[in-house]
């Protein structure tokens, strides 16, 4: 038992202290919150300027006219013959000005004759571009497929028309609506 004391003693004898570990500059301790304070008010000014840059401001805008463009010409090429009334009030709200005037005007003969048709088309915007735009107005070109589907003959294959389409568009009470929407002829040599 003694051998075992003497032996914890002579233990305790070959442990050697660690010495404390040297002490951090105090240049260091403030470094790091110095350097994100400086990164934080670096990022806020950047992220200041990107917001108030005019020409983020014009690419917001003329990505919300390339959306209402595509969903306007959409709506203006699609029409289904049992539904007439709907799909007219459906170009009524997208359209504005002359061509605004110019389908309220389709009266009850016109009607009659695109439900005697007994043809369904659905419009789809396969491309377009912005070609001009401000705060109030932008002009669209685009390329349009067509499927009509003729319920006179159900046992056709339905059609499919390309067309291109330039339109113009007039910010009203926070939308964009087709001011006018023209067929671009298409020249083959």
């Amino acid at each position: 038992m003694i051998d075992q004391v003497e032996s914890a003693d002579e233990a305790e004898h070959d442990i050697e202290e660690t010495p404390e570990p040297p002490r951090t500059p105090r240049w260091r301790r403030y470094a790091l919150p110095a350097v994100a304070a400086v990164v934080l008010v670096v990022g806020v000014f950047l992220w200041w300027r990107a917001a108030t840059d005019e020409q983020v401001s014009l690419a917001q805008t003329r990505d919300e006219v390339l959306i209402a463009a595509t969903q306007n010409i959409e709506t203006m090429n699609t029409l289904d013959y049992r539904e007439v009334d709907a799909g007219l009030d459906a170009w009524l709200d997208v359209t504005t000005g002359t061509l605004h005037d110019q389908l309220a005007q389709v009266g009850d003969e016109e009607r009659q004759l695109l439900a005697d048709q007994k043809k369904i088309s659905t419009g789809k915007v396969v491309d377009a571009a912005v070609f001009s735009v401000d705060e109030e107005k932008a002009t669209v070109v685009a390329s349009v497929e067509v499927t009509v589907k003729d319920d006179a003959s159900p046992d056709e294959e339905p059609t499919i028309k390309r067309n291109r389409f330039t339109s113009d568009l007039v910010y009203v009470d926070g939308t964009w609506l087709l001011e006018s929407l023209e067929q671009v002829a298409v020249n083959i040599s």
